[in-house]
């Protein structure tokens, strides 16, 4: 039996811990906007940044990575669109179901990678936040630009927010800075590797209390068969999907586990106020995040297992 039960529990732990401070002892909102602000902006692109600059990558990864991430965040869209039909929900409630399909929350991903497997794990999530980003971004404007139809000209809408979404997302900047560092074979000055070593041991705890403060725990009530399909796509799904294409694709071990991490993963946190910007159903969305982020310890140590027992990775 491997470990993964006391791996997960321990993050999720971190995560409530997040969630009572925020209650009870650093009860205002402004300390931790605060540190969301401080996570997004820096302390997540800095642990990028080194973490790629500093990684061994295989470029024989980037292919099978990509066209796998893309067909199956189509494939979750679809599934969410026909889900949330079938149940009868507008445009702006699917909207916000296809949010809690596509994104994923890679702050989780990292915490649990690095926790399990070290640096390794640490190397190939930082590349697989490479790899997947840009897709979802795309399709998240895309998909919700198109279920909320604002009343505006739709082509000029559409490619105005792709290319805001991109070029003001702090984490895809970070990603081409350390791929470029890392394939230009640059080497980061020692005083300013060091520094950007210490604040990334820093970002994951603090991300993770972020995280946790962030939930809406008290607000988790009706509209549960929308819920439970919020869940079924990640607790079920996605990281099914992922598992079958990894042995498509013959994928070693290590990387057919790191993917089905990625697939069990709760959506982000930023979905919240992206899907408030854009007209979509935001109550929904709080209750999705809140739901899939506790769920997590159920499908990301079920999904974890069933990857390491099948491929017979060793820890």
């Amino acid at each position: 039996m491997t470990p993964i039960f006391p791996i997960i529990s321990s993050i999720l732990l971190v995560m409530l811990l997040g969630y009572g401070l925020s209650k009870k002892l650093l009860t205002d909102s402004l300390f931790w906007q605060g540190i969301s602000k401080l996570s997004y902006w820096v302390l997540f692109p800095v642990l990028i940044v080194h973490t790629l600059a500093h990684a061994t990558i295989d470029t024989g990864l980037l292919l099978p990575l990509f066209t796998l991430f893309t067909v199956a965040l189509i494939l979750i869209l679809i599934y969410c669109v026909l889900v949330a039909r079938l149940l009868g929900q507008d445009g702006v409630s699917t909207a916000a179901l296809t949010q809690g399909g596509i994104r994923h929350n890679g702050f989780i991903g990292l915490a649990v990678l690095v926790d399990i497997f070290g640096l390794p794990g640490q190397e190939l999530g930082a590349l697989m936040i490479a790899v997947l980003m840009p897709s979802t971004n795309v399709l998240s404007v895309l998909s919700v630009s198109l279920l909320v139809r604002k009343n505006q000209p739709q082509e000029q809408f559409l490619s105005t927010l792709i290319i805001k979404e991109l070029l003001h997302n702090p984490m895809l900047v970070a990603v081409a800075i350390g791929l470029l560092l890392n394939v230009l074979s640059i080497s980061i000055p020692t005083i300013l590797d060091q520094s950007m070593d210490l604040v990334s041991r820093a970002a994951l705890p603090i991300l993770l209390l972020g995280v946790g403060a962030s939930l809406k725990m008290s607000s988790l009530r009706g509209r549960w068969p929308t819920l439970a399909a919020a869940l079924s796509v990640k607790l079920l799904v996605f990281p099914a999907l992922l598992l079958g294409g990894a042995w498509w694709f013959n994928l070693s071990p290590l990387v057919t586990v790191c993917l089905v991490v990625f697939g069990a993963l709760p959506t982000a946190v930023s979905a919240y106020p992206f899907i408030q910007q854009m007209g979509g159903n935001a109550k929904l969305m709080a209750d999705i995040i809140t739901l899939q982020t506790l769920a997590s310890l159920i499908g990301l140590t079920f999904w974890t297992s069933l990857a390491i027992h099948l491929t017979g990775l060793i820890l």
